[in-house]
């Protein structure tokens, strides 16, 4: 689950997710942002477990936002 700040209007927030696996390329994938509630799951049939890096290219009242993590899942 991707939580967005509560203060934001969902319908406000637009960009894209891009999951990148550093040991296999082909799992690699990139969704947009859909919003409900400030929140965005992710179903776990994309994601297998290991190290997987995100990024997420968001803006938010015409100011862009950009926020990378890895996790293991």
């Amino acid at each position: 689950m991707i939580l967005f700040p509560k203060h934001t209007n969902s319908e406000d927030i637009s960009g894209t997710l891009s999951f990148y696996r550093p040991s296999n390329k082909k799992l690699d994938f990139e969704v947009p942002i859909s919003l409900s509630n400030a929140q965005m799951l992710i179903p776990d049939k994309n994601l297998i477990e290991g190290r997987w890096n995100i990024t997420i290219d968001w803006e938010f009242d015409h100011t862009p936002y950009l926020f990378k993590k890895s996790f293991m899942y």
